[in-house]
């Protein structure tokens, strides 16, 4: 595990590895949406911090970096609560244990995934050791919501943000993960996933011809410009799982954007299987309705997780698109 195990953020690795030959951040914290790689960050800054190389570090074959690429350092603590909350029981053994010496390498390493998670109580007990922390401690959090961490938090951690990976670089990184996959399951799923190569797996990991085939159905379904046939394409995904809906909405807003590059004489889609769809959707809309279908799909994606029934989304998205196509 070295920073060419990290896809893309090259202007990050550069600051990360300038600041590993410093004097580096006792408390940092990684920004960006669930899946783009901040766990994958951690994991090598943390290689980085324990590693044994006299040269660049990490080196990935050291014993350190190896224990650590195999979680099995006894220095490093992983805390993830999943979607759980971080109450401050745990937030208070970490203080703990952030007293004792490192026993098989140089630096004790917490890392805290999903760290928005962690309620008020826990932040406020964290806050002191994050302030003044032992010299062998190291603290890298992770979130996807640094809104909802105390302003007191933020100020005692410097901030790196990752950013979505280009098309090319997540099917390099497919590739790597799914050597049995069809070519063009690998690249709609690149295609589909906005940058975020986690999403990208975690279609995979499910169904992508399906993904696509419903996408599909709903642009075609848009090609008529038929409010009945829309609701009847809409309807046909409330069987999905809202993870599944929210590859939907990827797939087809890939679709509408290989749409917008026809309707521009750009004709190198995207998401080639969904070529025939996107040709009809450039002929029959203006490139004004295709994009503001775009933004409702991404407005109605936003609200997945707050909304409690999938039949109410689908029935918006049908709604919401035939009012922009009127």
């Amino acid at each position: 595990m070295t920073f060419e195990s990290l896809l893309g953020n090259d202007s990050l690795k550069q600051a990360l590895q300038h600041a590993l030959k410093g004097r580096f951040p006792q408390s940092i914290l990684l920004t960006g949406p669930t899946g783009i790689g901040k766990l994958t960050a951690a994991r090598i800054l943390t290689a980085a911090l324990l590693c044994q190389s006299k040269g660049d570090k990490p080196c990935g074959i050291c014993t350190a970096c190896r224990k650590v690429e195999g979680n099995l350092h006894s220095d490093v603590t992983l805390i993830d609560a999943g979607d759980g909350e971080i109450k401050v029981d745990t937030a208070r053994a970490i203080r703990s244990a952030s007293a004792v010496l490192p026993g098989d390498g140089s630096c004790r390493v917490f890392l805290i995934r999903h760290a928005q998670n962690m309620n008020v109580s826990a932040q406020n007990a964290l806050l002191k050791v994050l302030e003044e922390p032992p010299s062998y401690v190291f603290f890298i959090l992770m979130t996807e919501n640094a809104g909802a961490i105390l302003p007191t938090i933020l100020s005692r951690c410097t901030r790196f943000a990752l950013a979505p990976l280009g098309q090319e670089e997540v099917l390099q990184l497919l590739r790597q993960h799914y050597p049995d996959k069809s070519r063009e399951a690998l690249q709609a799923a690149a295609a589909a996933c906005q940058g975020i190569a986690g999403d990208a797996m975690q279609a995979l990991s499910e169904d992508t011809s399906g993904t696509t085939a419903y996408a599909g159905r709903f642009l075609q379904a848009l090609g008529t410009r038929d409010e009945l046939e829309l609701f009847r394409a809409a309807n046909h995904c409330a069987e999905l799982s809202r993870q599944q809906f929210s590859n939907v909405l990827a797939a087809m807003q890939t679709g509408i954007r290989d749409a917008v590059l026809a309707a521009n004489g750009m004709n190198t889609p995207l998401l080639p299987a969904l070529r025939e769809q996107t040709e009809v959707l450039s002929r029959k809309l203006s490139v004004r309705q295709l994009l503001e279908l775009y933004d409702w799909m991404d407005e109605l994606d936003g609200r997945i997780e707050r909304n409690p029934g999938m039949a109410l989304l689908t029935g918006c998205l049908a709604a919401g698109c035939y009012e922009r196509i009127l």
